[in-house]
């Protein structure tokens, strides 16, 4: 597999990218702590950790994923951004935050997740059709946001503690502020909240051009509760919110033109969420059950007065045990999920649309020898949707998957898989409740990925890499007011990471090609809830630690290279090179004080990213997508109590 995927690179690709590898010290991927390679029970390829995310100031979506070159965010500003993994966009990922899934898809001109990066503690990227475990129709695979404890902020002993951010960011003259407030009741009981605003005005870019309707007023909040019932069972309640309101543009990811007015908007997302956990000392019993219900809506507010909006509520359940037997660990549950899309305007009453999804999964991991590991699994999955025309959509199948991993030495991996991943048809775009519907012979969509991949580790030095190759059969896209199944997706790709770690300094590298085809055309801007063409992506960092001062220096840079493959009614997307450094401070030595100034787009870059709309069509000069922001000086004074 890995043959026929090389085979198709073009020279200069596979050049930068063996360039990066052999380069060893010049660059890595400050995986080591950022991004880890797994191939273990989370199933996640990457793993994101808070103390990225807090030195890199992240405000947005693109801030989290902006150092993972298999992830792309376009859309210009927060309201807007769309997530691509590996070309294929979000709309065909599972996506949790904190177990509870966030199904549906409001409107396809703005984004479908939106996240405070403040309340999180990491976030987790399988790409690709992965494991049983997984969730259902997991097609392009799943993103798990995980957000902060209260135990994770109080010391031992401590049965108090709060912190404190000021924030502020020069290209928007925004300002953040964040309190969070933890306590311990007893041994037994802690709880936290996290309440968190952000201000800011127009976005301006690297070349100075003011964008207009892209201000922001975006209020979020977390609380939790963890109570230990006894030893063995512990139930964490949480519920979090996302209030993102302005004046933007009707289509908030093109620009301001004749065609596209401004409005005041409203967005709106929450998430409440009971997880139990049952672990005693007992290898046959490791149970997790999540009852979770999620709601997310946008509504649009003309000047006439009239109120527009649609939304997408969800409830569900997860019921999972995990079991040890000897060399095996066996993970088998059962999930279910309800979703309801629903049109919100009373001048012009639109029915419900509303799906129901009952699964059965299991996952296996099995050590058949000291150096090689087995993982096999399959999930069940039966969709079952009433359509708001009143047409009955139904449909099941079973999603196998196998993988193995064999240790050649103490530090050299190999790996490969296959998995499959089936959805059904769901929940259509919720603004398009009573306007467009399903070709009443439409049928399931289904994934199959093949990957294989190398990592090695010694010394502090790492290095590894991954090809893969996927197909996503009768891919579902909209024609007008029919929605049906438009084709064959197809890609092929490989990443490519590096990481050198010294006592005080990171060095990091990470290279991905992807090229993502529908029926043998490459996917471009206007293949809406499909997915996109991105160029080349290389990311770099460097950190140096200065202990004397108690101060942390950082760099990183983004490269992508200029995109010519794609239709021919389509303009190439321009490459571009951006960087972004930030200064850490502690004066006291510990996080109880903390000054971050972070500079993104140091050089003040005018480009678009690869993940955003591009030239007008009509034209095939003028620009409609949003340019991301220029130079951002980002300052933020931290303190723990």
């Amino acid at each position: 597999m890995a043959s026929s995927v090389l085979s198709t690179l073009p020279k200069q690709a596979l050049s930068l990218a063996i360039a990066a590898i052999v380069s060893q010290s010049a660059f890595a991927e400050k995986a080591l702590d950022d991004v880890v390679v797994t191939a273990g029970e989370s199933s996640a390829d990457t793993v994101i950790e808070l103390e990225t995310l807090e030195k890199m100031q992240a405000t947005d979506l693109e801030d989290i994923f902006k150092q993972t070159p298999e992830v792309n965010v376009g859309g210009g500003f927060s309201t807007a951004q769309k997530i691509y993994v590996r070309g294929i966009e979000d709309t065909n990922l599972n996506v949790t935050v904190d177990g509870a899934t966030q199904a549906g898809y409001i409107f396809h001109h703005q984004g479908r997740v939106a996240i405070e990066p403040e309340l999180l503690k990491q976030v987790e990227v399988h790409a690709g059709a992965g494991l049983a475990t997984d969730g259902p129709g997991a097609l392009g695979g799943a993103i798990r946001f995980i957000t902060k404890d209260p135990e994770e902020l109080l010391n031992d002993g401590e049965d108090f503690s709060g912190a404190a951010k000021v924030g502020y960011f020069s290209n928007t003259d925004g300002l953040k502020l964040n309190a969070t407030l933890a306590g311990r009741a007893s041994d037994n009981l802690s709880a936290m909240v996290s309440l968190t605003r952000q201000d800011s005005e127009n976005i301006e870019d690297g070349n100075g051009n003011e964008q207009d309707n892209t201000a922001s007023e975006i209020d979020s909040g977390l609380v939790k509760v963890v109570g230990k019932i006894d030893a063995d069972q512990i139930v964490r309640l949480s519920y979090d919110l996302r209030n993102d309101d302005g004046t933007r543009n009707v289509r908030p990811h093109f620009g301001a033109f004749e065609w596209n007015p401004e409005n005041k908007q409203e967005s709106h997302r929450e998430t409440t969420n009971v997880q139990y956990n049952l672990n005693p000392d007992n290898d046959a019993v490791n149970l997790q059950a999540n009852v979770y219900y999620t709601r997310a809506f946008i509504t649009q507010n003309p000047d006439d007065g009239r109120k527009d909006g649609a939304g997408v509520k969800s409830y569900g359940l997860d019921l999972r045990n995990t079991q040890q037997l000897g060399k095996q660990q066996l993970t088998y549950g059962l999930d279910y999920r309800q979703d309801t899309g629903y049109y919100i305007n009373p001048e012009t009453p639109v029915d419900d649309e509303v799906l129901d999804v009952y699964s059965l999964y299991l996952q296996d991991r099995v050590a058949l020898a000291d150096d090689l590991t087995l993982d096999a699994g399959i999930r069940y999955d039966n969709y079952d949707l009433d359509e708001d025309n009143g047409q009955n959509h139904s449909s099941d199948g079973v999603s196998p998957n196998l993988g193995l991993t064999y240790q050649l030495t103490q530090e050299l991996t190999v790996r490969g898989g296959y998995a499959s991943a089936l959805r059904g048809v769901v929940v259509k775009e919720a603004y398009l409740l009573g306007y467009a519907e399903y070709d009443s012979e439409v049928k399931e969509q289904k994934a199959d990925n093949l990957e294989l991949g190398i990592d090695y580790a010694q010394h502090g030095f790492s290095a590894g890499a991954t090809a893969y190759q996927s197909k996503i059969k009768d891919a579902l896209g909209r024609n007008g007011r029919v929605i049906s199944n438009v084709g064959d997706i197809k890609t092929k790709g490989f990443t490519l990471y590096a990481a050198q770690r010294w006592d005080a300094t990171d060095l990091s590298v990470s290279y991905n090609y992807n090229r993502p085809e529908l029926d043998g055309e490459p996917l471009d801007d206007g293949n809406l809830s499909l997915g996109t063409s991105t160029g080349d992506t290389l990311v770099a960092s460097l950190s140096h630690v200065l202990p004397q001062y108690n101060l942390e220096l950082g760099w990183s840079t983004e490269v992508v290279q200029r995109l010519t493959e794609l239709p021919d009614d389509r303009q190439p997307k321009a490459g571009y090179n951006v960087h972004d450094v930030y200064a850490y401070w502690t004066p006291k030595g510990n996080d109880d004080l903390s000054l971050t100034l972070t500079v993104k787009n140091l050089f003040d870059r005018g480009y678009l990213s690869h993940g955003s709309y591009g030239v007008d069509t009509d034209d095939d000069v003028t620009v409609i997508g949003l340019n991301e922001p220029g130079r951002d000086i980002r300052l933020t004074l931290a303190a723990k109590f």
